[in-house]
């Protein structure tokens, strides 16, 4: 999946509503069309330019009357991150993955790793438990991260400005 496809697909609206309904649940062009009162035509192209792009897969489901539907769903998961600033643009495309080194150099977020791979062996109301209480401590791990990031990001804006004005001071 190129990222140049990605963006040019997100710029249009009715792609980026087709792609929310499709977050919530797999849809067929019918129930697309009627929903976001766009064409079956409009909505099909729209459908396989996503999927030849990567980011939808079909598969048939048999319905009571009738030959069955092809629902489309969203095939895997794509986090892009964007970066405009003053001293930097940058579009980065990031696949959600497990890297264990990484995890090395951050302890709360191993314990919880740890936590989940020992969930498959609980069952019921006790699994279903635990579950919730790893998402919400990764709710909160994510929160903190996100603070420590623009805190990051804070102190490259004030780094790369000392930079740029000690070496105009050089310059002139």
């Amino acid at each position: 999946m190129r990222l140049e496809e990605i963006l040019d697909l997100l710029g249009n609206e009715t792609r980026r509503e087709i792609l929310q309904l499709l977050s919530e649940r797999p849809c067929y062009v019918s129930q697309l069309s009627q929903e976001l009162k766009v064409g079956q035509k409009a909505i099909i192209e729209h459908l396989e330019l996503m999927r030849r792009v990567g980011i939808l897969n079909t598969e048939f489901r048999k319905i009571e009357k009738g030959r069955p539907r092809k629902y489309y769903g969203i095939s895997k998961e794509v986090i892009l991150e964007i970066k405009i600033g003053q001293d930097s643009f940058n579009i980065a495309s990031l696949s959600p993955e497990l890297d264990v080194k990484v995890l090395d150099n951050l302890p709360r977020l191993k314990r919880i790793t740890r936590r989940l791979e020992g969930v498959s062996g609980l069952m019921g109301e006790e699994k279903i438990q635990e579950l919730e209480n790893l998402h919400q401590e990764l709710m909160r791990e994510r929160e903190n991260l996100d603070e420590a990031r623009k805190i990051i990001e804070y102190l490259l804006r004030q780094i790369k400005a000392e930079l740029r004005a000690e070496m105009n001071k050089l310059v002139f």
